[in-house]
């Protein structure tokens, strides 16, 4: 069997002299701007293979990609329970008597859409000759975006970029001018503006007016649902919305909230003598209001980060079933803010990771103990398994952890005894605003007590708005790390490796410690090298 992979990369001619109208002149009339429009640049898109390929339309993929590229994806192993994970590769192509010159002195192919795909060539048997195959039965193995060229004597070599390169930009923010009123005063002039995205606990307004006592809570709409001074929620009540909120002072001991697309703000009839600290629920700009953590996250990587929505699998709708964990988090824009950060901090502790996927896009993958009930995806023996040897687990979970503490409702203002509470603050409310988490438990007795030193990691901060759902978090990773877990790297043909993907449950039975007898194990990382026949993958069991 003969394996051929391809290459296609989009490039960029880039338009030469200067984009300018012109008069047409003896075919209309006099002031008519041409009809036809100026293309200020030409993309194109150049093909190319490891062993030589022609498709079925007669377009040739000549053999020049050379080197050997290394792609390798992975779920998140580590207590903190962070989410995301990166890939990382490059392919090299061959310059044979300077070819490719002209390509790569004309054009630009950097951060354009890389597509590798794999498939077998066909025997056959009359002619003996190897056929290729149509262009539809090719297996994708990568979609991505492109580093620019980096030329050397005699070849090139190109750096790919998955799709969590979405990820590293910064998320854009508005910026308070100083000119006055909604635009802030010259206190918070350059400062960013909050953004609230779902419901959030105890946040400290923006102070955007100290003469009116105007706060800002977030960039786009939101409701309070209730206001405190010094933790005590009985001194200052609500006066309702109003259209603008400087077009009157509210009374005394009252605010009043001005909501849009453009933001959210409080005003305060009375100066206060404590802090103000607001409990809000935020919706986005566009008015979309998603409930959830893992649907919010999905509604900011398309609106708050301008992401595409072709990079986004179609697995992953806009009310997700794998997640349905309400929550929210607050920023008051003192810091910048990058996708792969939001990431990280709406999926803290939800046994998360946002993965790319084979064909380009970003999906979240749940990970948990395997489900004795759930129909593996494949069967891995002696008989396919041509290679297996035992990874390490990170330190944080090995050996297994005898307690889970997960976090829920979060505290972004603390609040201890002393002179910035109010002194009728109600004991519960003191409780709750004293500190940044509260936690839900998993335990296990038995690990504490069979293991010398078991671990026991930190509190782990979450998104998440209920002691319910914490619960349920805390006791998945109860169910998957409150047991002696060993991680396998199993290498095995690639022809095999297309139908498992991150996160699915294989069965496995291997000459090896603790797999003599079949296994259930859950597939958490990737890594193929292209001029391998072979794909490896760590399997958790």
């Amino acid at each position: 069997m003969a394996v051929i992979r391809t290459v296609e990369l989009d490039i960029v001619q880039p338009a030469a002299g200067t984009l300018a109208a012109t008069y047409g002149h003896g075919t209309r009339a006099h002031g008519t701007l041409r009809r036809r429009a100026h293309n200020p640049e030409a993309t194109d898109t150049i093909r190319y293979s490891d062993v030589g390929y022609v498709d079925e339309s007669g377009t040739p993929y000549p053999p020049y990609v050379t080197d050997a590229f290394a792609l390798d994806r992975g779920l998140t192993l580590t207590a903190d329970a962070m989410g995301g994970a990166l890939s990382a590769g490059s392919i090299t192509l061959a310059n044979p008597d300077g070819v490719l010159d002209s390509l790569l002195t004309t054009r630009v192919n950097d951060h354009l859409p890389v597509r590798i795909h794999t498939g077998s060539k066909i025997w056959d048997g009359v002619r003996r000759v190897w056929k290729d195959p149509a262009s539809t039965s090719l297996r994708p193995v990568f979609a991505g975006l492109g580093r620019s060229w980096r030329p050397d004597r005699t070849s090139v070599a190109i750096d790919l970029l998955d799709a969590t390169y979405w990820l590293e930009g910064s998320m854009p923010v508005s910026v308070y001018g100083g000119a006055g009123k909604l635009d802030g005063d010259s206190n918070v002039a350059g400062k960013g503006m909050p953004r609230i995205r779902g419901s959030v606990c105890n946040i400290t307004p923006v102070l955007i007016d100290s003469v009116n006592y105007v706060y800002q809570i977030s960039d786009g709409p939101a409701s309070v649902t209730a206001l405190y001074e010094g933790g005590y929620p009985g001194g200052i009540a609500s006066a309702g919305t109003v259209a603008d909120i400087y077009a009157a002072s509210p009374s005394p001991g009252t605010y009043t909230v001005q909501t849009g697309s453009a933001g959210t703000w409080l005003r305060l009839g009375t100066k206060p003598v404590y802090g103000i600290t607001v409990d809000a629920v935020g919706k986005f700009r566009s008015g979309a209001a998603p409930a959830n953590v893992l649907d919010i996250l999905r509604q900011m990587l398309l609106e708050d980060l301008v992401m595409p929505a072709a990079y986004l699998d179609a697995a992953w709708p806009a009310t997700s079933s794998i997640a349905p964990w309400p929550g929210g988090w607050y920023w008051d824009g003192s810091e910048t803010i990058t996708g792969k950060q939001a990431v990280s901090t709406l999926l803290s502790g939800l046994c998360i990771t946002l993965v790319p996927t084979r064909t380009g896009t970003l999906l979240p993958i749940l990970l948990t103990a395997p489900d004795p009930a759930e129909t593996p995806a494949a069967e891995l023996n002696a008989d396919v398994i041509t290679e297996i040897a035992a990874a390490t687990l990170d330190s944080s979970l090995d050996p297994p952890t005898w307690r889970w503490r997960i976090g829920w409702q979060h505290n972004f203002t603390v609040q201890t005894t002393g002179s910035n509470l109010h002194p009728q603050a109600p004991a519960a409310r003191q409780a709750i605003i004293a500190v940044a988490d509260r936690a839900a438990i998993w335990w296990s007795p038995d690990i504490k007590s069979r293991w010398r030193v078991p671990n026991d990691p930190a509190l782990v901060t979450t998104a998440l708005a209920r002691q319910t759902d914490a619960t349920t978090i805390a006791k998945l990773h109860g169910a998957l790390w409150g047991t002696q877990r060993r991680l396998w790297a199993v290498t095995i043909p690639q022809d095999l490796a297309w139908g498992i993907d991150l996160g699915d449950v294989i069965g496995i039975s291997a000459p090896a410690p603790g797999l003599e007898d079949r296994q259930l194990a859950r597939v958490v990382s990737e890594h193929m090298q292209a001029t391998d026949q072979t794909v490896t993958f760590q399997i958790l069991v």
